[in-house]
């Protein structure tokens, strides 16, 4: 467990420290009027038996531009390796009661220099600390720097910090030597070329430069209500007219037809709809007085209105803050900042059932965010047809479904590799028993289709799928639980469980709520499926019946478009 620390005294620091060893606790963080935590992101945060830094912002907006957020453990030279420093570390009771026995500690980053110093520092990529003033070294701590009998790499990091915070740099030039970097900073030539002894006038006009580049790339801007008009605009998922946004914007379209209304897809043609790459797609979004979407803001656009954020399920993979997307936070480039800036200019945000609220608060910025507990404008769409008869023998006759046969729906989830080695094979015995309808992710880009399974027409969503099916096959897609809701049976096939998990994480109780239906050997699910042993699940805390997504969201609209004139 993390204790939260107020220090007025540094004095008391090491009775407070047993205190909060006798009461359990593992870690602690320093906080005071200048520092405040996320206390939704410090609950979830991952302990390990070793001094941590966690992410920070800096008056509510992400301005670093670190990537050792990709790694499990660092080094001072990885921390060091930011466009800003600051003490954003959470203290290992045990290493900082040995480090208070040996150094005299004046301030919080201090004790987060010597801390770093240590052999094993692990991350979490949670952000957990909203600074709100510079941090700086004492003057005493870097009297104690020898101690750690740092490479010449480290020295010239720890000169860097000791120069920035205007002290007398510790190593002389010649025993630095500046971290091997994808991209050596302006700054850090400057002050080796120099023997950091660069004018810190000089330095300091380098440095706002690159903090100005680095702002402008971060995706911070503020909403201008001025340049609002009387419109609402959907997004989608990346454009796609599908999932949460068509089913609302069906709604919307017909209960609401006074309203003007558009869609930005290539998907649909008409009055209603607008390409992405139209002139006017990009001032129709920034002047809309309400933006709806399911996924982040795409980049280059600024709205202006209200955003209304429906997401596309209820995840049963780890999402952005909540996992370690190693590859994502070590090869792009500000990654981090335009998705959490983006995020943070959201006003409503639609989640399908409570009990994955906690989930979405810790994987993304939702402190600035209305939750709605609504459920999902395509769960609704399922609830309301689910019943139609005639509808769904529509759908089956598009199909061409042999109606001697039950209809297995496979849906796998969207991995960033295109391997199909995890793949359920599809056998003879399967195809005798079953129509199977492969779907693969609308980003996948593999165009692979399982041999004799039926491709489903694009005219055709996958909720009207799920509605001619009756078993649904997937691994992590949360289409599981859209099935469960009108009672289909499901399974879960994740054969690399393992690896998937080290990759990218899954909600452990998530996970656990399909316990009875998961598979990792194709055999065992092949026997089972054809045998028609498949169990059932007859309740799920992850799944929501009560849904009243459209009447809800629809209230926000017109509450917001009428706000905002």
């Amino acid at each position: 467990m993390i204790k939260q620390i107020e220090i007025l005294e540094w004095d008391l620091l090491a009775k407070e420290l047993q205190k909060a060893t006798t009461e359990g606790y593992s870690h602690f963080v320093l906080i005071n009027q200048d520092v405040e935590i996320y206390q939704s992101m410090i609950k979830a945060v991952e302990l390990r038996p070793v001094t941590m830094v966690a992410d920070y912002t800096i008056n509510q907006q992400y301005l670093n531009d670190c990537r050792y957020f990709g790694q499990l453990y660092i080094t001072f030279n990885d921390w060091i390796d930011n466009i800003n420093h600051f003490p954003n570390v959470i203290f290992h009771i045990e290493t900082v009661a040995h480090l208070m026995n040996q150094y005299q500690i004046h301030n919080a980053f201090d004790l987060a220099l010597l801390s770093l110093l240590q052999d094993d520092i692990a991350t979490d990529s949670h952000v957990v600390f909203n600074f709100k003033h510079n941090h700086r070294t004492s003057k005493t701590v870097w009297k104690y720097i020898d101690d750690f009998t740092p490479l010449n790499t480290t020295k010239f990091s720890l000169n860097k910090l000791a120069f920035k915070h205007r002290h007398p740099v510790p190593f002389k030039s010649k025993e630095t030597l500046p971290p091997e970097t994808k991209a050596v900073r302006s700054t850090d030539k400057a002050l080796k070329s120099t023997n950091f002894k660069l004018p810190h006038w000089i330095y300091n006009l380098i440095h706002s430069h690159y903090e100005k580049k680095h702002y402008e790339m971060s995706y911070i801007y503020k909403k201008d209500k001025t340049k609002i008009k009387n419109h609402i605009v959907f997004l989608g998922f990346n454009y796609g007219f599908q999932g949460n946004s068509r089913y609302l914007f069906n709604h919307f379209a017909k209960h609401f037809s006074k309203l003007p209304i558009f869609f930005i897809t290539k998907d649909v043609s008409g009055p209603n709809f607008v390409n992405p790459d139209d002139p006017k797609a990009k001032t129709l979004i920034e002047t809309a007085s309400v933006v709806i979407l399911e996924t982040y803001i795409p980049d280059g656009l600024k709205p202006n209105g209200t955003i209304i954020q429906l997401w596309h399920g209820t995840p049963i993979k780890k999402l952005f803050l909540d996992s370690h997307e190693p590859s994502e936070n070590l090869n792009i480039y500000n990654y981090r900042a335009r998705k959490y800036n983006k995020w943070l200019h959201q006003d409503y945000f639609v989640s399908d059932c409570e009990a994955i609220m906690e989930y979405f608060k810790s994987a993304f910025p939702q402190q600035h965010t209305h939750l709605l507990n609504c459920g999902y404008p395509r769960i609704r769409y399922l609830l309301d047809k689910q019943s139609d008869q005639p509808y769904i023998s529509f759908i089956k006759k598009e199909l061409k479904l042999n109606p001697d046969k039950q209809t297995l729906l496979y849906v796998p989830t969207w991995k960033a590799t295109n391997e199909t080695s995890d793949l359920l094979p599809i056998s003879d015995g399967l195809l005798n028993k079953y129509n199977v309808i492969f779907k693969g992710h609308t980003k996948d880009e593999s165009n692979y289709i399982p041999e004799n399974a039926i491709v489903a027409p694009s005219n055709l969503e996958v909720q009207d799928l799920l509605l001619a099916s009756d078993i649904v096959l997937t691994d992590y897609s949360s289409i599981i639980f859209d099935a469960l809701t009108i009672d289909k049976i499901v399974c879960q096939y994740t054969p690399d469980h393992e690896k998937y998990v080290s990759e990218r994480g899954v909600y452990d109780d998530v996970m656990h709520s399909l316990s009875t239906v998961r598979y990792s050997d194709a055999k065992a699910l092949l026997n089972d499926l054809i045998s028609h042993q498949m169990k059932d699940i007859h309740e799920n805390p992850f799944i929501n019946k009560d849904n009243h997504a459209f009447e809800t969201i629809s209230h926000i609209i017109q509450k917001s478009i009428k706000s905002n004139k």
